[in-house]
């Protein structure tokens, strides 16, 4: 099952949740419209009147599903309550641990969950925890990295630790121009 299958999102792109100022509401709306998944990013700080505000705004410029992402080894409970009540279509959450109580929460709110994973241990327990999609974010990626694997190793494991279960592989990092995307769709994601 792909994306549509998920959400409706007409085309298998996701943009990256880059930085608040970076992945803005003019951004991930645009993203939106156009028909793939556009994410906002919270701060890694405590702002939950910040993010409700870019989530309002991003609303006011798409009536697409998008979501936010979070990075867990900040302080993100306030900023993930916001999230929850805004109701936004997707969570995606990084460095740390996408727990089955994470997930149970986002889901209780209507909130699909997409973990960012840099390694086959985290992809295991994205799977465990009850994840809608898995990213695969390679070590050739920016921001956050915390994988020591290339993205064309690592999303083939991925790949087949999902095996036959309807979850998602978006591979994450390096992927520039159309041949990176090629590439990617031919690994599995």
């Amino acid at each position: 099952m792909g994306w549509r299958g998920i959400l409706g999102f007409e085309y298998g792109i996701v943009q990256a949740p880059l930085g608040p100022d970076i992945s803005a509401p003019p951004l991930v709306a645009a993203v939106a419209n156009a028909g793939a998944l556009g994410l906002l990013r919270a701060p890694d700080w405590e702002s939950p009147d910040y993010l409700r505000e870019l989530i309002k705004t991003t609303r006011t410029l798409t009536d697409k599903p998008f979501g936010v992402g979070v990075v867990l080894a900040f302080p993100f409970e306030e900023n993930l309550n916001v999230i929850l009540e805004e109701k936004v279509a997707v969570l995606q959450v990084y460095w740390g641990d996408c727990t089955r109580e994470l997930v149970n929460k986002a889901h209780s709110a209507g909130i699909k969950v997409v973990p960012q994973v840099g390694n086959i241990e985290g992809a295991k327990q994205a799977i465990e925890a009850g994840a809608d999609g898995i990213i695969v974010q390679g070590l050739e990626a920016g921001g956050h990295v915390i994988g020591q694997d290339g993205l064309i190793t690592l999303v083939p494991r991925v790949v087949d630790l999902v095996g036959d279960r309807e979850i998602p592989v978006i591979a994450a990092g390096g992927i520039v121009d159309a041949r990176g995307y090629v590439a990617a769709l031919a690994l599995g994601a």
